[in-house]
């Protein structure tokens, strides 16, 4: 009895546990299920949307960049839309194959570091930015598990030509940001108004994979920008300078054609260059807009600018007579006339347009101690030497023009033929478009028109006329002097172009380094226009330190006149003499055998 009366409570006592436990779990199992009705019944719309409000990130997106076309329309940069390749590494099934699927379809991106992007903890990676249309095809082809395309919210950059106006169009960065060129200087007008974007991001900021954004705001798409470059003038300008920067083995060119009436650039080339497409392999050297960035001294062609303020002043007429010496001795520095088949010794006396025609150093030195400080300061000025031409390409540079108080007692006459003062060639170029239109200072222009996203008109450029820079007169005989410089001067025959007239100047300066002149190095140019009566193209071709040569009537003036015929031919100016040929067709007799 006394052995079956604890075993009786033993039994007891774990039937109460066992109830205890059952009931637990029952009140336990009500409680999870009300509390699962609650939230994913009652309350499940209203928790779920909490949720997703908190998954939700409002971004910033890119509009579509505008187009560049040349002045006929034709694209020169257009944006393209882009894709980017993801992976979600969790369903990825076999990742070493996959790596060898994508290296297949993604050249550039080694076998190796596939396999270690794919072999990242994180479960969502990016494999490659930005792919072209030719990869995604491919790999969307190869139908893998877990790898996605996913549409970019910035496009890429297309350039057809490559290497075609480089230096003038500049590039962008990945997320197409202008970094150079008009890209740059024009960025603001081209990539229009970002939008305003919801989207599921992880706890990260992340995007979510497959997500579907949702616009709040669109995004204004930019505007196209239509330049004055001729893309034919630009092509051939481009072709012609690389051959003669090869032929003398010069360390770089410059070239220029303008529309003297209107300021309009047609063409602007460098050598060297570089291929917009491949920007990122490029060199600083090779990306420099020279025509724009490069001051330098211009030497002879700088005369014309000595003339200019000789005439205008009325101190010098074209009747005065200088002697006609090849040295002259200005503050303890003798300056000579150059060794060029042109030295003065063969007459007395010479007259402004015979020291332009053989471009006499001495002579010109003589006109500037005649005229006197103030009035060649005031007519550089007037040129705009000094200043920026405001043209509308990056890092211009405004050339270098002392004060009058700090001009030595030398200043005077070496600026007088070129050297002293520093400018660009596009600075340069203007200067003689002002020659040869009549005397009026026009701003260069790269822009013709803007467009918007439709491809209407939303501004059309017009010639801006800056100031009169000479006299009517003034620039009709400084005309008749460049003539003579073709006709009989530094520029016969190098810059004659047969069936058309060719007026211009010759230069050839020394490079000037931390102020001092490096010994054996020189710049040879040659700036003119065609044709000599009604000028019509304004042409500089500048090729620095050239070897075997240095003159510009030997380096630069052949280029110069190549440009010239090709672009009167372009403009349907056939060449003097030249007709075009009628061409009849005679009478077929009839015949049985034709249908």
């Amino acid at each position: 009895m006394t052995h079956r009366r604890p075993a009786e409570a033993a039994a007891r006592t774990s039937a109460v546990r066992a109830k205890f436990v059952f009931y637990t779990l029952v009140v336990l199992a009500l409680f999870l299920e009300t509390r699962l009705y609650i939230v994913q019944v009652r309350d499940g719309p209203k928790l779920a949307a909490r949720g997703y409000e908190q998954r939700l990130e409002t971004v910033n997106y890119a509009a579509h960049r505008g187009s560049i076309l040349d002045r006929d329309g034709t694209a020169l940069v257009r944006s393209l839309p882009s894709q980017s390749v993801y992976a979600s590494t969790h369903d990825i099934v076999d990742r070493r194959a996959t790596a060898r699927a994508l290296a297949s379809a993604l050249p550039g991106r080694p076998l190796a570091l596939l396999g270690a992007v794919l072999d990242s903890p994180s479960s969502y990676v990016q494999i490659e930015h930005k792919i072209t249309r030719e990869q995604s095809d491919q790999i969307a082809k190869l139908a893998l598990p877990g790898i996605s395309i996913v549409p970019e919210l910035t496009g890429v950059r297309f350039v057809p030509a490559g290497r075609l106006a480089a230096s003038v169009l500049g590039f962008t960065g990945f997320d197409e940001n202008g970094l150079d060129g008009v890209e740059y200087s024009f960025d603001s007008i081209l990539r229009g108004s970002p939008g305003k974007m919801v989207l599921e991001a992880d706890q990260f900021g992340r995007a979510i994979p497959f997500a579907q954004p949702h616009v709040v705001v669109a995004a204004k798409p930019g505007n196209t920008l239509a330049l004055t470059i001729d893309s034919y003038l630009q092509y051939n300008v481009e072709r012609i300078l690389r051959e003669t920067v090869h032929r003398w083995q010069a360390q770089s060119g410059s070239a220029i054609v303008m529309d003297p009436q209107s300021g309009e650039i047609l063409a602007l080339a460098n050598v060297p260059d570089y291929d917009v497409r491949k920007y990122a392999s490029s060199t600083p050297d090779q990306r420099r807009d020279r025509a724009v960035a490069d001051a330098y001294e211009p030497g002879s062609t700088f005369k014309l600018i000595t003339a200019a303020a000789a005439l205008d002043s009325g101190k010098v007429t074209p009747a005065t007579r200088f002697p006609a010496r090849d040295a002259i001795s200005v503050g303890g520095r003798t300056i000579h006339n150059a060794e060029d088949g042109f030295l003065a010794g063969s007459s007395s006396t010479e007259n402004l347009e015979e020291i332009i025609a053989k471009s006499h150093n001495v002579g010109a030195a003589e006109v500037g101690l005649t005229i006197g400080r103030r009035v060649m300061y005031d007519a550089m000025v007037r040129f705009g030497f000094g200043t920026p031409t405001m043209a509308g390409l990056p890092g211009e540079n405004p050339g270098i023009v002392p004060p009058i108080d700090a001009w030595s007692a030398t200043s005077l006459p070496t600026m007088a033929f070129g050297h002293g003062i520093a400018t660009t060639p596009l600075a340069l170029a203007r200067a003689y478009c002002a020659i040869a239109n009549g005397g009026l200072l026009m701003r260069p222009r790269i822009l013709s028109a803007i467009y918007d996203g439709d491809g209407r008109p939303v501004y059309r450029y017009r010639p801006e006329i800056e100031r009169r820079a000479i006299s009517r007169r003034t620039a009709a005989t400084l005309r008749r002097y460049l003539r003579a410089v073709v006709v009989r001067g530094t520029g016969n025959p190098t810059a004659r172009v047969a069936g058309y007239t060719t007026a211009g100047k010759t230069g050839t300066a020394q490079v000037a380094e931390n102020g001092t002149y490096v010994s054996g190095e020189y710049v040879g140019s040659f700036v003119g226009y065609v044709p000599a009566e009604i000028p019509r193209y304004v042409i500089l071709v500048k090729i620095a330190q050239p070897r075997g040569a240095i003159y510009g009537g030997v380096v630069a003036a052949p280029a110069f006149a190549e440009i010239a015929k090709i672009a009167m031919m372009h403009a349907g100016v056939l060449p003097a003499g030249v007709h075009l040929a009628r061409t009849s067709i005679a009478p077929q007799p009839a015949s049985k055998h034709r249908l």
